[in-house]
Parts: structure tokens; C-alpha cells; sequence
């Protein structure tokens, strides 16, 4: 227990281990979205309206399509797994750029950055916050789809896989991410690679409807996004009860393992490039 304890916390020594930092700093973010009662009220009613609206979609969907991708055949099935991983795409994608935003905006972005915190331990912590915050989404969104007739398969195993796949979901979207928080940083105003990029993802990542259904030319934008491989990997392993060693599931892994790996020092150097001249110009503050 003490060994946990100095995880945490050196007393002995004084110094604030890094573990330490990155847990306040998610308590930090979570005390302050907790304030906004009425927006989280909202954003939660709004997900199980969704449940409910792609619910009644499925009577009029065509399960020929979502057979055709590998599916199945509930066109509701494979719209819940969508809608239950969906908010793992926004921490993934914004979360950076959030915090960069939030902490321009309250104009305590070179205070934070003048402590001996680095920050990437404030970003850790904001992005663990928006992963435990879209795992609530997760808990509540998948039990409901099965009580509503979602075929589902639920065991020690597929929730295991899960559990990597979604951790690989947000990896291999990270780097996006990154270049995201650059683009905040340089034009203040507005998200434009992060609302974008979310945009693209939602309607050519296959979050609502197999991307078969697309045109072969409009195909390659989803085989060009990490999000079309972690959406196929859970919802085969979810669907089928298969496990991150079936070949299709691996394939999808090592897409995202690629991703991520090819993706983080490109949108590393980017950030540092724009990090670099907004000190320079004195202009990291401003909002």
C-alpha cells in the first residue's frame, strides 16, 4: 500500500511525482465540466435519444447492406456499437486542442506553462478526463442497445478486446489531434483541422453505415482514417465474439499500430514548429 501511495506522492522528498500531476490535473478538468450540470444533463439525453433514433431506424434500414460489410444482419446492432464508441473519437481527436483553447481562453495558458509542470502532464490529465467521461457513454449506451434487441456479444473475452481496441482508437487518432491543437495555437479562433477532421470521420469512418455502401472513389477516404479500422475491429469482435487474434480483427490492429506510429513524430514536429514561433511572436497567450 505504501509503494502505491509513493506512486502518487513523495512526501518524504517534497516533489509531486508526474502520476500525481496527471490524476489532478483529470480531477481539475473533470471539477470543472461537472459545473456545467445542465450541458452534461444534455450531451447524455441527446446519446440515448440517438439509442432510440437509430432503434427505429433499423426497421427501415436495409440489413442487405450491413450483411454485404460482414455485420450481420441488424442494421441497429451495428449503429449502437457506432453511437456507443463514438465520444472515445471526439478525445481523441479535440481533446488536446480543447485544453489549448480552454487555457487561452481563461488566459492561464503561460502561467501553466512556466511551472516546473510540463504539458504534457496538463494534457494527460485532460486526456484521461475525456476518456473515463466517453467510457460512462460507453457503460450506459451498450447494455441499453441489448435491451432494446441489439445482438451482442458480451464475455471476459470480447471485453477485453474491447477495452485495446478503444485504447488503439484513441492513439491512432491522437496525432490528428495533435495537429489540431497546432492549428488553435496558430489561429486561435476556431478548430478548423479538428472540426473537420470529426466530420469526416462521422460520415466516411463508417460510425453510422458500413462505408460498402460508398462509391469505390470515396472509398479511399475511409481506408485513409484510423477510425474505419477500430470501428471494424469492435464491431467484428462485438458481433461475431471474436477476439483480437481473428485475422480480420489483427489487421485492423496493426492499421492503427501504424498509424499511430507514422503519425505521432510528423504531428510532434508540427506542434513544435508552431509551439516555437507563437513564443517567438509572444503570442501563446492570446486568445
Amino acid at each position: 500500500m505504501e509503494e502505491v501511495l509513493n506512486l502518487f506522492q513523495e512526501k518524504s522528498s517534497g516533489k509531486v511525482s508526474s502520476v500525481y500531476k496527471v490524476y489532478m490535473a483529470m480531477l481539475r478538468r473533470a471539477k470543472i465540466r461537472f459545473n456545467y450540470k445542465t450541458w452534461m444533463l444534455f450531451d447524455f439525453a441527446t446519446t440515448i435519444f440517438n439509442v432510440f433514433t437509430y432503434f427505429l431506424l433499423s426497421f427501415i434500414i436495409l440489413p442487405q447492406q450491413v450483411v454485404a460489410a460482414g455485420y450481420g444482419e441488424s442494421y441497429f446492432t451495428f449503429a449502437v456499437i457506432g453511437l456507443a464508441v463514438s465520444h472515445y473519437i471526439t478525445a481523441g481527436l479535440r481533446s488536446l486542442a480543447r485544453t489549448i483553447r480552454l487555457e487561452q481562453f481563461y488566459g492561464t495558458i503561460e502561467s501553466v506553462l512556466s511551472t516546473p509542470t510540463d504539458f504534457v502532464i496538463l494534457f494527460l490529465g485532460d486526456l484521461l478526463y475525456y476518456v473515463l467521461y466517453s467510457s460512462i457513454f460507453l457503460i450506459i449506451i451498450l447494455p441499453l442497445g441489448i435491451m432494446l434487441g441489439a445482438k451482442i456479444v458480451v464475455n471476459i473475452y470480447t471485453l477485453l478486446t474491447l477495452i485495446f481496441l478503444v485504447l488503439l482508437l484513441v492513439l491512432s487518432n491522437l496525432p490528428i489531434g495533435i495537429l489540431s491543437a497546432a492549428m488553435v495555437m496558430k489561429f486561435k479562433q476556431g478548430d478548423p483541422i479538428g472540426w473537420a477532421l470529426t466530420w469526416i470521420n462521422q460520415l466516411f469512418g463508417g460510425t453510422f453505415f458500413p462505408i460498402t455502401i460508398l462509391p469505390p472513389s470515396l472509398r479511399i477516404i475511409s481506408f485513409g482514417l484510423p477510425l474505419t479500422y477500430a470501428l471494424d475491429a469492435i464491431r467484428y469482435s462485438l458481433i461475431w465474439g471474436v477476439t483480437i487474434f481473428h485475422p480480420r480483427v489483427l489487421m485492423d490492429t496493426l492499421a492503427m499500430i501504424i498509424y499511430t506510429i507514422v503519425g505521432y513524430p510528423i504531428a510532434i514536429k508540427v506542434f513544435r514548429i508552431v509551439y516555437k514561433g507563437a513564443l517567438k511572436e509572444g503570442k501563446l497567450g492570446i486568445y
